[in-house]
């Protein structure tokens, strides 16, 4: 339930309620091909409601409480395959599907301000997939990729403008990539590189404007551990974007004046101490 009070009256009463609810659930069988794999299919109903920031701002660009945003509804499929290969190499691959109603999205973005609504029905097909092991005696990797193709199954109005099935949805990159290798010499200090690929992504509706082009950024890390009795001490160093490249970080969707692009950081680090103690 959400209520809104607006103690600013003299422009008339903006405030304003609504309630949601609903019975979800999910359901799930296994089968072990071998000892060392198995395959599964699950099938779940979602459920999501409409946030305080999405209901804060009218669509049609009345005053107050988005009164018209309803509750979106999704079935989700998902088929996949789990395995341990040689010694420790695990991997998971999967293969889904996402049909919603009512997906909540972006009406219009100005001046700060966020509007969203229902925009009837949305598809996302995909598969993942996962690998991760050690090799060698200090050494270990993994690396996770998603293809996912996001699009619009109904037309609908947005913004004064009909925005066609199959369109993408913005925000959304169709393949991501994630890949890090591990050194750990001892149990006392471990240093590894990562590697992040994002996908060129659409910044609005109908997929007319220069999308955010894809990027690729690297990160470090390092941390040390010792032990004295029942304490222990940590200190973790991290570089990101390590080679200080200039992307387009996140975008703002259907932004009124086409200022979707927003800068990603440059070279930044972080470091950190944590203590801790073990009773026994």
């Amino acid at each position: 339930r959400y209520d809104v009070d607006d103690f600013y009256l003299s422009n008339g009463d903006d405030g304003g309620s609504q309630a949601d609810n609903a019975t979800t659930g999910s359901v799930g069988v296994s089968y072990a091909v071998t000892p060392q794999a198995n395959v599964y299919f699950t099938l779940g109903r979602g459920y999501e409601t409409p946030t305080l920031t999405e209901q804060a701002y009218a669509a049609d660009g009345g005053r107050g409480f988005n009164r018209n945003l309803q509750p979106s509804f999704s079935t989700q499929y998902e088929f996949g395959w789990k395995a341990v290969l040689g010694a420790g190499v695990r991997v998971n691959v999967a293969a889904f599907q996402i049909d919603t109603e009512d997906e909540i999205v972006v009406a219009a973005s100005s001046g700060g301000r966020t509007s969203f609504q229902n925009a009837g029905a949305t598809e996302r097909r995909g598969f993942e997939l996962g690998i991760d092991g050690r090799f060698g005696k200090n050494w270990s990797a993994s690396f996770a990729y998603t293809h996912l193709a996001a699009v619009y199954a109904d037309d609908f109005v947005a913004g004064g403008r009909l925005i066609r099935s199959d369109n993408r949805l913005p925000g959304v990159p169709e393949n991501t990539a994630f890949a890090e290798i591990v050194f750990r010499p001892n149990a006392h200090f471990s240093t590894a590189l990562e590697s992040i690929y994002r996908d060129q992504v659409e910044v609005e509706d109908a997929n007319l404007a220069q999308g955010a082009p894809a990027y690729t950024a690297l990160n470090w890390r390092a941390a040390l551990e010792q032990q004295f009795g029942a304490w222990s001490v940590q200190q973790t160093l991290r570089v990101d974007n390590l080679l200080d490249r200039r992307y387009i970080g996140s975008v703002i969707v259907n932004e009124a004046n086409t200022r979707y692009y927003e800068a990603a950081p440059g070279r930044s680090w972080y470091a950190g101490i944590g203590v801790g103690y073990r009773f026994e």
